[in-house]
């Protein structure tokens, strides 16, 4: 696999991003305040915290801050220097995930409003913002057709065609703005009512999408195909699932891009990162050339570097198979420090 061709559909920039109050990425004002630390043009930088921010974030009471909706509520409403502030933490969250080999920027402002209008007005904003200083494409991702609609019309038409995260059975009337925009688009396996249970279901509900694309006259090579990822901590067999749908949908829907939310994969699992990457590279085997992944924590320099004979790797992979049922031994061998 060369890595550098894989299409990175970079996750940072989601306004359901969190960081701890009183952690290492947070720091004490002077004035008593709390912000964010970040570095940005080799200078050590603070997004404050409004004094008001709980009424409009309740996780902020729960010890959590969430950053970027946090700089983009900055980047619109602060003081001049805080709205500058908050512009820069948003480049420096797209200039991380770029260096780590982003294809694609996603977006998404769900969890910044449960107000339409005011969704509608941050998804604008955002979108035109990013799309104005970078040549890397957008990734438009909402639960909410029209908040798609809007990101992906703020996208440049000058460069690479942005992409549309996602369709699926249950919903299909996003699929529209894929000619409408030109994009790129997610397609994910979920069924009209839940997802799917096993590699087969997965098959059944892309069989239909892709004909309901194809019908509408959507080429394959606009389809990124996602067999969903689901945490092997829940079950030991998911891991195994998702690699024979990709498997099977590399050979049945020839000239189609494989993808997921292959970060999702290791949630509740110590050595997450471990995990990730052999993740990444068994699905590559398998016929995924993409992933919805941070390549800031996980950097397409670094898959090279792995060693499919290390220890590490073989127990890694034996958790993602289903063949260490529960994660035992890979838990057993973290404890120990057995996993570096």
């Amino acid at each position: 696999m060369n890595w550098a061709d894989f299409i990175v559909v970079g996750e940072n920039i989601h306004c359901s991003r969190i960081v701890k109050r009183g952690g290492i990425k947070t720091a004490a004002l002077p004035d008593g305040g709390e912000a964010v630390k970040f570095t940005h043009g080799d200078a050590e930088r603070f997004l404050s915290v409004p004094a008001d921010w709980e009424r409009r974030s309740p996780a902020f009471a729960e010890g959590k801050i969430k950053h970027v909706a946090l700089a983009i509520y900055q980047s619109l409403h602060g003081t001049d220097d805080d709205r500058a502030t908050g512009e820069d933490y948003l480049c420096y969250q797209a200039d991380r995930q770029i260096a780590g080999g982003a294809t694609f920027l996603d977006l998404n402002v769900d969890e910044y409003s449960m107000d339409p209008a005011e969704a509608s007005e941050v998804m604008a904003h955002t979108a035109r913002f990013l799309s104005s200083r970078y040549d890397t494409p957008l990734s438009i991702d909402s639960s909410n057709a029209d908040i798609l609609r809007i990101g992906l019309r703020e996208c440049r038409k000058d460069i690479k065609s942005p992409m549309l995260n996602s369709v699926s059975l249950e919903r299909m009337e996003a699929a529209e703005l894929i000619k409408e925009f030109n994009a790129d688009v997610i397609v994910n396996a979920a069924g009209r009512e839940g997802m799917p249970a096993d590699a087969e279901q997965r098959m059944a509900n892309f069989r239909e999408v892709v004909g309901k694309l194809e019908s509408a006259e959507i080429p394959r090579e606009r389809m990124h195909l996602d067999p969903l990822v689901l945490p092997v901590s829940t079950d030991s067999m998911y891991g195994r699932h998702f690699m024979e749908a990709t498997a099977q949908a590399a050979k049945e829907f020839d000239g189609v891009h494989l993808n997921g939310g292959l970060s999702n994969i290791s949630f509740g699992m110590p050595a997450r990162k471990l995990l990730n990457m052999v993740f990444m590279h068994l699905c590559a085997e398998a016929g995924t050339d993409g992933g919805i992944i941070d390549p800031a924590a996980t950097p397409m320099s670094a898959m090279s570097q792995l060693d499919p004979e290390s220890e590490p790797f073989k127990l890694a992979k034996a958790v993602l198979t289903g063949e260490d049922m529960f994660g035992m031994e890979f838990i057993g061998a973290y404890r120990e420090g057995r996993l570096k």
